[in-house]
């Protein structure tokens, strides 16, 4: 059995994907979920994979797809200028946006890779009542075929990338 756990392997699995077509430039990651608790905390320890190989990476959490992501966060990050905190990104560097609401129409197109995390009640347990925002959200902008990779992540310590059939 290995020492490493499953997170890590399933983090590092996803930078290796991600890096599949973004090897090298200023790149933008999206961590998308209805808990944006639980987005921050997985894109703080994909920050982590990336970081492994070297590469400067710049996680960020925002408040459901907030307007100005584009505006204040993406592009001056992209122009390799002052972006959120004031941070400058080198040439190569991986900004991580983590939040809820990251595969809306007005925000998708602004990311290179992202990233949604399901997260279903245990087995015979009841499903609960989601709010009509989260609702709309799963029925139009349908961010299961939207995403990079789909991860199930009900158990934070054990999470698993899901192959989506969407034949």
């Amino acid at each position: 059995m290995s020492s490493e756990n499953a997170v890590e392997t399933l983090q590092r699995s996803l930078r290796d994907l991600m890096r599949q077509n973004n090897r090298a430039g200023r790149v933008v990651v999206a961590v998308d979920a209805l808990d944006p608790e639980a987005a921050e905390r997985f894109a703080g320890g994909f920050q982590r994979a990336i970081a492994e190989e070297g590469t400067a990476v710049f996680p960020v959490p925002v408040a459901d797809a907030a307007p100005e992501v584009r505006e204040r966060l993406v592009a001056p990050f992209r122009a390799g200028e002052p972006f959120g905190s004031g941070d400058v990104a080198p040439a190569d560097a991986v900004l991580v946006v983590s939040g809820r609401f990251l595969h809306a129409p007005e925000v998708r197109g602004l990311w290179n890779f992202s990233i949604w995390l399901e997260s279903n009640p245990p087995i015979g347990a009841p499903r609960p009542e989601l709010p009509d925002a989260e609702k709309q959200y799963l029925r139009t902008v349908r961010p299961k075929a939207a995403a990079s990779v789909i991860v199930e992540n009900s158990d934070p310590a054990h999470p698993v990338q899901v192959f989506g059939d969407f034949c």
